[in-house]
């Protein structure tokens, strides 16, 4: 009788956003420094887990304004995930990656999960992320959103 080899689940528990004020060169990523345990210090996105029967995107626009004071206006879906193991977990986690947009900087009150923020260039976003799929979901991001209209088809439409 063969046996069964071990797995490695699979979760998809989790979401982040880009918070995208203005466009091309003037476009500013938000960037939020953690504050809690072996993340404090870190540079992130805004991110956070789903709560029970909750969709993803109705998940990031209650972690947006939990973590941030931002009322969402217009959110869109990247087709970027940052997919990484977790060791404590033994699983791959994969965290969809969306994008809130803003013509300007919308003003910024802190939840007690951070210790502070920065509207940050790309290229200083790219420098200052401790997370590499946030790092590498920056470049389509800029390039689909900032440096050109959203696709339409990115659009979540309230549901």
């Amino acid at each position: 009788m063969k046996s069964q080899s071990a797995q490695i689940p699979v979760r998809s528990r989790a979401v982040a956003a880009v918070i995208l004020a203005g466009r091309g060169e003037a476009a500013r990523v938000l960037v939020l420094q953690r504050n809690k345990n072996t993340s404090r210090g870190l540079w992130s996105l805004v991110m956070g887990r789903l709560e029970k029967d909750e969709k993803a995107a109705e998940a990031i626009r209650r972690e947006i304004a939990e973590e941030t004071g931002i009322a969402v206006e217009a959110l869109y879906t990247t087709g970027c995930v940052d997919a990484f193991f977790n060791s404590g977990a033994n699983s791959i986690e994969m965290m969809p990656i969306f994008v809130a947009l803003f013509d300007s900087a919308p003003e910024v009150t802190l939840d007690h999960e951070h210790l502070a923020y920065r509207w940050l260039s790309f290229a200083e976003a790219d420098e200052a992320l401790a997370y590499p799929g946030q790092r590498d979901a920056l470049h389509h991001i800029k390039r689909d959103f900032a440096d050109r209209e959203p696709p339409p088809f990115r659009l979540i439409q309230d549901e």
